[in-house]
């Protein structure tokens, strides 16, 4: 019983993560677009997501950048964790 709850946790972090990052990363890849410093080729490019994860938008100097990278930072960070912990579960299973 606690590995499904295990799986329903983990599951449910990615899947919140997920969502929300879909919502907060693009809009962070726009901001920048607008402002001529691309990162990446999209806001699911992997340059762009360890840019994201690394914080390196605090070294732009742009005040309205870090309120939008930083949820999308955490949320990337969240869905990551559940990912993390659903590949744990599968492990657990398989032994």
């Amino acid at each position: 019983m606690a590995e499904l709850l295990w799986l329903l946790i983990a599951l449910a972090l990615a899947i919140s993560g997920l969502s929300g990052y879909a919502i907060f990363g693009p809009l962070t890849y726009r901001h920048l677009q607008d402002r001529q410093r691309v990162v990446g080729e999209s806001a699911f490019d992997p340059a762009f997501l360890r840019w994201i994860l690394a914080a390196r938008y605090r070294y732009h100097g742009d005040p309205v950048l870090p309120t939008l990278a930083t949820p999308a930072r955490w949320l990337l960070a969240t869905c990551l964790l559940g990912a993390a912990g659903v590949l744990a579960w599968l492990v657990w299973r398989a032994v």
